[in-house]
């Protein structure tokens, strides 16, 4: 069994299925997790080793879907992501009262970085943040209202159907065929190549680097949702620059608040 079915395996048993349309896959968080703690200073390290109970950042990572399920914890949904009109920009943007993804991360980061706070708090906090990291690297998580970040929208390629969302999601990472750990070991060159752009810590530009995506993810013919050999290349192009962006930026805030780096 390979360690992307295993992934799978325990997104089932955690409930993760019915949500997966509307966040990162497991994979890429677990894909971005892992090759972030290769980044962390001691300090950071040792601080997520403790608050998140010994379980890595890709594991950490998984919780906010999970509990996306509980009744009690609807009013995190719109954590995940952010709706801006075609043509709008992030500086004209409102934050809603119930939350949206850019703000989650600003109010996470502060928490995880007030030692005043619980363990607890900051535990959840620091879930929290690795998981909206991530999320708002995938360019349908700054999307439009009108299709709910491409969650309306069938789309079709190599035989199977899908909707735009969840090819983001997910399918655009199993594009490469490679296990989980692969994956992440194959990132550490583009994460080379990412240079100043991988060093960005202002959750604002990522956002911005998303919602400049937007004209190439809806980039296929509208009329059949055929996405074309050139449309998945592309997508597998961009899918690894913005989890290796993801993993930079992820060890960069963390290291930021633990090491001062």
């Amino acid at each position: 069994m390979t360690p992307t079915t295993v992934a799978r395996r325990l997104a089932l048993a955690a409930g993760l299925v019915p949500v997966l349309a509307c966040a990162y896959g497991p994979e890429g968080h677990l894909i971005a997790g892992s090759a972030a703690e290769r980044r962390l200073c001691a300090a950071a390290s040792a601080e997520v080793a403790r608050l998140g109970g010994g379980e890595g950042l890709g594991e950490l990572g998984l919780w906010a879907d999970r509990i996306r399920g509980d009744e009690a914890r609807r009013d995190t949904a719109p954590w995940h992501y952010m709706n801006i009109r075609d043509g709008g920009s992030l500086r004209a943007f409102r934050h809603p009262p119930e939350g949206d993804v850019l703000e989650a991360i600003e109010r996470f980061t502060r928490a995880l970085g007030d030692r005043s706070r619980s363990s607890s708090e900051r535990a959840d906090a620091l879930k929290f943040l690795v998981h909206f990291v991530v999320d708002i690297h995938q360019p349908l998580h700054v999307g439009r209202a009108s299709d709910r970040g491409g969650n309306t929208l069938d789309v079709s390629y190599a035989g199977r159907t899908t909707n735009l969302h969840r090819f983001w999601d997910s399918d655009a990472v199993e594009l490469a065929n490679l296990s989980v750990a692969r994956y992440a070991r194959g990132l550490r060159a583009d994460m080379e190549r990412a240079g100043a752009a991988g060093a960005e810590l202002d959750p604002a530009v990522w956002a911005e680097e998303s919602l400049g995506l937007r004209g190439e993810v809806y980039g296929f013919d509208r009329r059949t949702g055929e996405l074309d050999a050139a449309y998945l290349e592309k997508a597998e192009r961009v899918t690894r620059r913005r989890l290796a962006e993801a993993a930079l930026r992820l060890a960069g805030t963390l290291n930021r608040l633990f090491c001062g780096m």
